[in-house]
Order: C-alpha cells, then structure tokens, then sequence
C-alpha cells in the first residue's frame, strides 16, 4: 500500500509542471551509509523498502554507479568532484577527534551551488572533520546543518566513542533526556522541517540528506525491528538477529526517504525537484574493524572498503520529473563515478563545470533518450581506488600503493595483500544473506599470489561477461594488465600527500566535559598543518608505522 501510494504521488506530480532553461530545479541527495547492493527491495525481494523502491519505479536505475570504498573517501568525492588520492581523503576513514580535515582549499559542492543561487541544507553524517571552525560545515558552504560531525553515532545517546558529535549547525545538540530517540527518528523530523521551513522560498533548494542508518551500531526500535519479523532469521542466533536489526535500519532509511518525497509534496516542490539515491559505498560484510557486518551485497564480490565490485558499485536512483513515463522503472548502464554529481547537479542548476576537477557531467545520459552502446561516451575509464582503507597497518613505498582501475568493460586489482583483500575461499567473499540461505553459493578464482609477507594481489576481470568478478584473467590477458597498469601507475604520479590523523586520546585540549558528556573544543587543532600537497619524491609519509 506504501509503495502505492508513494507511486501515485510522484505519478501525479509528473506533468503539472515542467521547468523551462530559465527554471532551477531543487536537488535533493540522499545517501545511505553501508547500504548493500542486496539491501533494497528492487535487488533483493525480501527487504522492505518501499519508498525506495517507488522511487526507483517513478525514475532511472543506474547499473554502474560507482563510490569510493569507504565513507570518508566518498564524502570527500562527491564534495570536491576530485578522487580521493586528488583531495587528501584517500587514506582510511576520518577518525574521531583528528586534528585535521578535508583541506580547505577545496571548493565544496554546496559552496558551487550557493553560488548558482540555492539555498543549502544538509541533514546527516558530515565525516569530512571538524577540528576548527572553518571545517564546520556551514563554513564549507551549508546554509544549514542538522547531523553528526562524525562517522558514526550510538543511536539513542548521539555520541561516537564517548564524544557528542550531533550539531545543529555550529551547536552541540543533546539527546532528550526525558525519553531516547532514536537519530533516525530524530533524521526524519528534520528532513520534515527543514523542507517545510523552505516551503514558498523563490530560490530553489539543493538539500544533501545523509543518514546513519544502516551504518552501525546494529540499535533499532521495537517498531524498526518487528518489520522484519515474518522473515526466516532466528532472534537465538546471533548473526541472524543481527542482519534482522540491519534490515530494521534499512527501513528506518526508507522512511526518511518516504518522509523527504512527501515533505517535498506538501510544500508543493515536488514537481520542480530532481532526486539522486545511492549508498555511500559497499555493505559492510568482510570484517576487519569497519562497523558490524550485516550488509550484503550478493552476487558482488566482496564489500566496503575493498575495490571489489561489492564494495564500490552502489545501488543508485535518478528521478526527474521532466522525464515522460516510457522513462520510468528503466534501467540504464553508462559508466558513472561519485565525482560525476558535482559537475551534473551544477549543469542541472545551470552553471558550468569547474577546472580542475575529475567528475564528468552526466546530462547527457539522464536525458530522454538514452542509447546502450554510448555508455562509455562520457566516461570510459576511473580509479577505483588507490590507498584506502586498506594500508592502515602497511610499510609501503609510494610505488607499492594498492590500487584499481576500470577501462571501459575491463577492471584490474593490483597492489599487496591486506585487509581489503580476502583470504582464499573466504566465506564472507560472496556471502549470502542470512535470510536466504538457499541462494546459489558463488566461489572465484584467487587474486593472491605469493607467500607470507611477499603476497601480492593481481586480478583482472571482465566486468561486463563476468559482473560478480569469478574469473580471473590476469594471465591470459597480459596486454590488457598491461594497459591497465599503465593507466594506474599514471595516477599515482598525481597523487596528493593524505591528510589523515590518527584518533586523539580525549583531553582537556581537545574536549569539554559538560556533565559528564564530551563536546569537542573546537579548535583543537592548527589548520595550517594539513594543507593540501602534492606528492613529494620519495613519496616519505607520516603514516608508515601506523
């Protein structure tokens, strides 16, 4: 009935307005953060998640949209329009309490669209850093910010390892203290709000919503909980009960969603607001430390925080309300990286691409019309990734870095072996969703060669033959490593010199303590420490003995 509804309202809306070149339309981001290939309705038949899917049917499936590995990388992405080994970002996840942040002379989306005339709001997870004030987001370009600094946040008390990190724009926000609230609860009352407060504004909105949920910890309400009591998952068991509350976060983002597309209706918007969905990367399911792992992202290899399809290519939505109904519920498969919103959504808002920059507007492939065999017309090729996550414990010299890259049907992974990279017949490889045990158990071919500390990581797929990335073909296609290395190692000569900090011990230096709950010292850190750099010979980093 959900669904049905939500249907019928974008259904409607369709053709009461369409905007002329002169008519800005709002812009409205949601991300998910963790969310699976396999943790939406329209993938997997046993999630609910009817708002996303009715979206998904009202507009565009995008096949091959791509983040980074992880969230941090893909924040920085998606604000900047440059790769992550471009902007500083691509060394592991923002720590807590770092003294450091995404350099500040980037140019940020929301500060591009500010000057096309929007008005900025962002609802949700920042993790771009907040050591000083000029890192705060509404001194990066938001009019508006309701969300957590961090990366993560508890979802009853709003902290993230002892520090309160939920802001009302440059203001700590406390938990209620006469009954919890759960943030997602919380998320969607904003969102309400803070389209409503917009409601009859002339100047058209760009609103960047970015929940938790599903990321971790796996904490639902009774009501987030029970909606996935008719499924096959055993509350004794503990990865069971534990999928079974991911899947209550799963709805608690689809409701935000829900809530979003009718706010956007009663302020009569609706019919003049283009709507992006995707995750901010993979479902986290391989282990290591990043969050609990109960995403999914079947038949993917892999997940977050590894360059495996299951960790960067997202489940992804475009609607536009131009689009006539022979678009709806389509599916179209062009070559798209995260980097490619910034130069798109300025295009959308009538303004040019920014120099210097590595997105690539997609107007041209969310048109109309829109023909299989240009997919790779305006892009043919990305990095995938190169020093992520992944190096958090490594020696490495500058050659060394891990890394991915994609030309056209043909991806390559190379670099050494570490915790992105799964043992052989890792049962987490390809794994199942704990509430279908009878799906098909998918095995590939190792990407590990070598012994001991002398393993290294050579694979090459094929992704377009072999999307799930089982076969191997390394060997067999030397010419095509070869191109791809060539295209890889050519990135690395561009790299940029990261800006990651390590997590600092909490102190008076860097908290207050205010009844017994923590608020960051803003600023606790130099902001003339973290400037953006190229990269140096020698490639000497801060960071080996990590």
């Amino acid at each position: 009935m959900a669904k049905r509804l939500f249907l019928s309202t974008l259904v409607s809306c369709l053709f009461l307005l369409r905007w002329t070149d002169a008519t800005k339309p709002n812009i409205v981001f949601i991300m998910g953060d963790d969310l699976g290939w396999n943790d939406v309705g329209f993938h997997n038949s046993k999630v609910k998640s009817p708002n996303i899917d009715a979206l998904k049917e009202a507009g565009i499936r995008l096949t091959s949209n791509y983040a980074a590995p992880v969230c941090s990388a893909s924040r920085s992405a998606l604000m900047t329009g440059k790769d992550p080994h471009h902007n500083g970002f691509q060394h592991m996840v923002f720590a807590v309490q770092a003294p450091s942040c995404l350099p500040l002379e980037h140019t940020l989306l929301p500060k591009y669209m500010k000057n096309e005339g929007y008005v900025t709001k962002m609802l949700g997870k920042w993790h771009l850093g907040y050591c000083a004030e000029e890192c705060l987001p509404t001194n990066r370009g938001w009019d508006e910010f309701r969300g957590i600094l961090g990366g993560e946040s508890d979802y009853y008390n709003w902290e993230e390892e002892h520090v309160m990190l939920k802001y009302v724009n440059d203001t700590v926000k406390m938990p209620p203290t006469t009954h919890p609230v759960h943030l997602s609860v919380q998320d969607k009352e904003d969102v309400v709000e803070m389209i409503s407060d917009h409601a009859g504004n002339s100047d058209p909105l760009f609103l960047f919503v970015s929940p938790n949920a599903p990321h971790s910890p796996m904490e639902v309400t009774p009501e987030m909980y029970e909606v996935n009591s008719d499924l096959n998952l055993d509350p004794r068991d503990p990865d069971q009960n534990k999928r079974r509350k991911y899947l209550g976060l799963v709805y608690a983002l689809d409701e935000i969603v829900g809530a979003t597309v009718q706010a956007l209706k009663d302020a009569d918007m609706l019919d003049n607001t283009v709507i992006v969905f995707q995750s901010d990367n993979g479902g986290s399911n391989i282990g290591g430390g990043y969050g609990e792992c109960y995403g999914n992202n079947y038949p993917l290899r892999n997940g977050k925080a590894s360059p495996y399809e299951g960790g960067v290519k997202v489940p992804s939505i475009y609607y536009d309300p131009r689009l006539s109904e022979s678009t709806h519920g389509t599916d179209r498969d062009f070559l798209m990286h995260i980097t490619d919103w910034l130069p798109t959504f300025l295009e959308l808002a009538g303004g040019t691409t920014p120099t210097g920059i590595d997105g690539l507007s997609q107007i041209s492939n969310l048109g109309e019309t829109y023909d299989s065999s240009n997919k790779y017309t305006v892009r043919d090729r990305f990095l995938v990734s190169l020093d992520t996550i992944s190096q958090n414990k490594a020696i490495y010299r500058c050659t060394d870095r891990d890394g991915a890259y994609r030309y056209k049907d043909w991806k390559l992974v190379y670099g050494k072996k570490s915790t992105w990279t799964e043992d052989e017949n890792s049962p987490d490889t390809y794994r199942k969703p704990e509430e279908s045990p009878e799906l098909e158990t998918l095995t590939g071919d190792s990407c590990v060669i070598g012994e001991g500390v002398d393993q290294q990581i050579r694979c090459l797929f094929n992704i377009e033959n072999d999307p799930s990335e089982q076969h191997n073909l390394y060997n067999s296609e030397p010419d095509m490593v070869e191109q791809l290395l060539a295209m890889l190692n050519d990135e690395k000569t561009t790299i940029v010199r990261e800006v990651y900090t390590d997590t600092e011990p909490i102190s008076e230096e860097n908290t207050i303590n205010k009844d017994g709950i923590y608020v960051p010292r803003i600023p606790f850190c130099n902001i003339d420490s973290f400037p953006l750099q190229d990269n140096y010979e020698g490639c000497d980093r801060r960071h080996d003995e990590l």
